[in-house]
């Protein structure tokens, strides 16, 4: 049914990878497409044919590849990229007919059905990649978007070449200062423009960000649009203020994974002090401005046990955490993993701090709006409830759970840390599958 798969995504939304290479969405599992910033612009993207054709095939009722991590998500009821989109659209998959119909987007919709994908407006919505330079080396990250990564891959495919691919070189789009001014360029071609989003890497340590968003404050370049970014709260440039003063709105992901020093494991080399220090300082900056800040979470079996610690400190904070995507790859991290026993114990403690707290979902929720943060944190929690409590095992997850071993010791060759003592509740699970403390 066309309920369960259209999304109204590739009608205002592209993403621009790390090489200048587009995709026709910031969630898409496809491979990048033939086109690239360097020989087309944004505005030719937006109708050339994978964006038709994702949005043909959307109005037909299929379901593109894609977009699985999406439909995957639809199982378990959470707040996914696709149900964020159609919400943009104020389309309720509870009444989708009359709602698709009523949606400001419908005539968009028809045109393109009406002309083989075709849209007849610009894009509103832009995620871009601005490269791989960053000061992290995350063990579910890859080199495409980590330098510190790129570096690690040559030794980790030495020691593991059936889990860590060769890393492929390539140039950032943005290293190229003639590319950036043409990109920002275009920006000033696009009508209504309200959100760009920028990835690294880590943005902060990428000298591109700043010089980006120092020309669009210059020129008045897309004065209008809310500008984003996401950080892994290890920097904190004095430069980020005068944009979150200057520009209308500035949303601030922040990544981390765990309030205690698993974060320094899985985010590594990380220190958590320093990494709570530096969110509440940016916190201190919300009073007055137009920062909004989102924690952007990615829970895997060793983060999904301290979930709960994780949700007391959204509350605490105010602070909502988003994440679109259930973690799929690597695979080895996934929660699916997770040993029944430690399964248990997860949705125990979940449960208590939902119990603790009275909480209840809220359908259809803005998870933007500042009003509602505190309804947000609590659909977060419920759904995170839910996906541990319905999830199918994998057959082969003991298989899994060897490779994970094997995943885990060629980067503690390189670092020289050991992951049960961060997650000591798994010592003896990873013990069992050839898990060694030296």
């Amino acid at each position: 049914m066309l309920k369960d798969s259209f999304c109204s995504s590739p009608w205002f939304h592209i993403r621009l990878r790390y090489d200048g290479s587009y995709k026709v969405c910031r969630w898409s599992r496809e491979e990048d497409t033939k086109y690239n910033i360097k020989d087309t612009s944004i505005l030719e993207f937006y109708n050339s044919e994978p964006m038709r054709e994702i949005r043909s095939e959307l109005l037909a009722g299929n379901r593109p590849k894609g977009c699985s991590a999406c439909y995957y998500q639809d199982q378990f009821g959470k707040i996914n990229g696709r149900k964020r989109q159609l919400l943009k659209s104020v389309i309720s998959t509870d009444d989708f007919d009359l709602s698709m119909r009523a949606s400001p987007h419908y005539k968009h919709f028809k045109h393109s059905w009406d002309n083989q994908g075709h849209a007849d407006h610009a894009p509103v919505d832009l995620q871009i990649d601005l490269g791989n330079i960053c000061n992290s080396g995350c063990v579910m990250c890859g080199p495409y978007s980590s330098s510190r990564l790129e570096r690690d891959y040559v030794s980790l495919n030495q020691y593991e070449p059936g889990l860590f691919e060769a890393p492929r070189s390539y140039r950032s789009w943005t290293r190229d200062p003639e590319l950036v001014n043409r990109f920002v360029d275009q920006l000033a071609e696009i009508p209504n423009l309200g959100y760009i989003h920028f990835l690294g890497g880590e943005t902060l340590y990428d000298p591109a960000f700043y010089a980006i968003c120092d020309r669009l404050l210059e020129t008045g370049i897309a004065k209008d649009a809310i500008i984003g970014t996401t950080t892994n709260a290890t920097i904190y440039d004095e430069r980020i203020e005068r944009y979150i003063r200057e520009f209308k709105e500035f949303h601030l992901g922040i990544s981390i994974e765990a309030v205690t020093d698993l974060n320094d494991y899985i985010r590594w080399p990380s220190k958590i002090n320093s990494v709570l220090e530096t969110i509440d300082r940016f916190c201190a900056l919300r009073e007055g401005t137009g920062l909004f800040i989102s924690l952007r979470i990615t829970p895997n079996l060793f983060t999904a046990y301290e979930l709960d610690k994780m949700i007391q400190f959204m509350l605490d904070r105010q602070i909502i955490a988003e994440s679109c995507n259930i973690l799929t790859t690597p695979s080895v991290l996934r929660m699916e993993i997770m040993p029944d026993n430690i399964r248990l114990e997860t949705i125990d403690r979940i449960r208590s701090v939902i119990d603790q707290h009275h909480m209840t979902a809220s359908d259809n929720i803005n998870v933007r709006n500042s009003a509602r943060i505190t309804e947000t944190i609590h659909t977060v929690a419920l759904e995170y409830l839910s996906f541990l409590e319905n999830y199918s095992v994998p057959e082969d997850r003991d298989q899994q759970a060897d490779q994970l071993v094997r995943f885990l010791k060629a980067f503690e060759r390189l670092r020289n840390n050991r992951i049960i003592d961060h997650a000591p509740r798994f010592a003896d699970f990873l013990r069992h599958h050839g898990y060694r403390d030296c």
